[in-house]
């Protein structure tokens, strides 16, 4: 409480505001008390004193050159050895149980319940600490009720509190707050015997229903403990596992016609289901369906966080059989096989014949035969197939090592029209193909007195014809009459020509 002031006069609740007196104190004052604050340091009758922990002489060969050269100016030795009184009352603590009803709303099952506190008072410097034994699910905040500080006492007198408020059977009020002290531990008493003011006996602490349903019963280990110290056998758990420690038993079956594994152990009479995934069985690949558990044969009654288990019967391996299916929380395993082991293990223990198996993948069903559908002039040819292939196309690769190998090659054609109009008849065209990417154009040159301009007649590009994209094959020299009608010149048999 006081680390909580401003560290001012008056603030300060120890601080008496009538004093006008600011003297300093003498020194022969300090020498008869020893003590800087000008008080008697607290003396107690304590039980069992501690061992004083004064410094031993020094060895004139350990002094320092300080100690050797500068002699005490008083002249002498000192011969006073003075103990601090914090020295004196270290781990001196004096230790007391109480309790207060706080009244619980809200609640159909108690009404009130009972918080056990342990009160410590530290002997050096007055401070007082409460703090309160921590409960599994009690809902409360417990540990540092109060943490350590000086305390005053409730009549307004302000004046700390002493060991002597704290009696067995009485109310000690902190901060507003009555807390029945009703026992103290053997220090504390052997502390107030010394006084001889004994603490009374102590008295039963009252239960709430918290506390009554809360307690579990105690398993008594006597006569685990007896056969082991009579050499008799070990426990059965114990053996159990001793015995069994990694040994499976792998069952294979099939829920809503999904492959799962079942996995048996024997040494704690465990039940695990796994997952068994084939790749494209369109299921996410979760690991674990079951995990590791007893398993109970009737899941319907489970008990809800923090309530006491019930008792149930669980699957043993005596349960399985090859023509009954399991059932575990609503679901229904059929179990088509086993491995080699757990087949031995039935046939040696059970007499029991199961089959040996193993989890076979889904054949994938036959896919559906691709059909393109015909190009519809939107784009390049290859940008509608990649929607054709793909859900999320990706830009058609070039081939980068045909555009190295070709580049500005080009092959050149002198052509006419396949018509019997009087004016297309004498029309010349130059058919230009790009092997680097395939593409054509056609350029009409200049003719006199034809009446008809000059320039590009089709622009570059890549065009089908009745068969598919035009390529350099279907540029050979023909006559039909579906085609155009090609008379292949390249140039440089034009230059041998000539």
């Amino acid at each position: 409480m006081a680390a909580s002031f401003p560290k001012l006069p008056g603030y300060v609740p120890t601080h008496d505001c009538t004093k006008t007196d600011w003297k300093k104190v003498s020194h022969v004052k300090l020498e008869e008390v020893l003590n800087p604050k000008n008080t008697p340091p607290p003396v107690y009758k304590l039980p069992r004193k501690p061992e004083p922990q004064l410094p031993e002489s020094k060895d004139p060969k350990s002094m320092s050159y300080s100690h050797t050269q500068f002699t005490n100016p008083y002249g002498g030795d000192i011969k006073i050895k003075y103990e601090p009184s914090f020295v004196k009352m270290d781990k001196q603590v004096l230790r007391f149980y109480a309790y207060f009803q706080e009244g619980v709303a809200e609640s159909k099952l108690e009404a009130h319940r009972i918080r056990k506190l342990t009160i410590t008072y530290y002997l050096d410097d007055s401070t007082i600490a409460v703090s309160e034994p921590k409960q599994n699910n009690s809902g409360i905040p417990q540990g540092d009720f109060l943490k350590r500080q000086m305390i005053l006492r409730s009549d307004g007198s302000g004046t700390r509190m002493t060991p002597f408020d704290f009696v067995v059977g009485q109310d000690a009020v902190i901060y507003g707050r009555a807390l029945h002290v009703y026992d103290c531990d053997s220090y504390t008493r052997e502390f107030f015997a010394n006084y001889e003011k004994p603490q009374p006996e102590a008295e039963p602490c009252p239960t709430d229903v918290f506390n009554s349903t809360s307690q579990k019963p105690t398993v008594s280990h006597d006569r685990d403990f007896a056969e082991h110290y009579l050499g008799g056998t070990r426990v059965q758990s114990q053996k159990q596992f001793l015995d069994n420690d990694r040994k499976v038993l792998r069952f294979y079956a099939y829920c809503e016609d999904r492959p799962v594994v079942i996995h048996y152990f024997l040494a704690d009479d465990t039940i695990e289901v796994l997952e068994v995934h084939f790749s494209n069985d369109g299921c996410y690949p979760y690991p674990t369906l079951l995990k590791r558990q007893k398993l109970p044969k009737s899941g319907e009654a489970l008990h809800l966080p923090g309530q006491a288990p019930l008792v149930q019967e669980y699957y043993t391996a005596a349960d399985f059989s090859p023509d009954k299916p399991l059932k575990a929380y609503s679901k229904t395993f059929i179990i088509t096989g086993v491995d080699p082991f757990t087949q031995a293990y039935y046939d040696k223990k059970f007499s029991v014949k199961f089959p040996t198996s193993s989890l076979q993948p889904n054949m994938p069903s036959e896919p559906a035969p691709l059909v393109i559908p015909p190009y519809n002039g939107f784009g390049t040819e290859e940008d509608s197939l990649g929607y054709v292939y793909r859900l999320d196309p990706k830009p058609p690769k070039k081939d980068f090592f045909k555009y190295v190998d070709n580049d500005k090659v080009i092959l050149r054609f002198t052509a006419r029209m396949n018509t019997t109009v009087p004016e297309d008849v004498e029309r010349r065209f130059i058919i230009s193909y790009y092997l680097a990417d395939n593409t054509l154009s056609i350029y009409e040159p200049y003719k006199r007195n034809s009446g008809i301009a000059e320039g590009k007649f089709l622009e570059r590009g890549r065009y089908t014809n009745a068969t598919g994209p035009v390529s350099y094959t279907h540029l050979r020299a023909h006559e039909t009459s579906l085609h155009l009608v090609c008379r292949l010149l390249l140039e440089k048999k034009k230059k041998k020509k000539k």
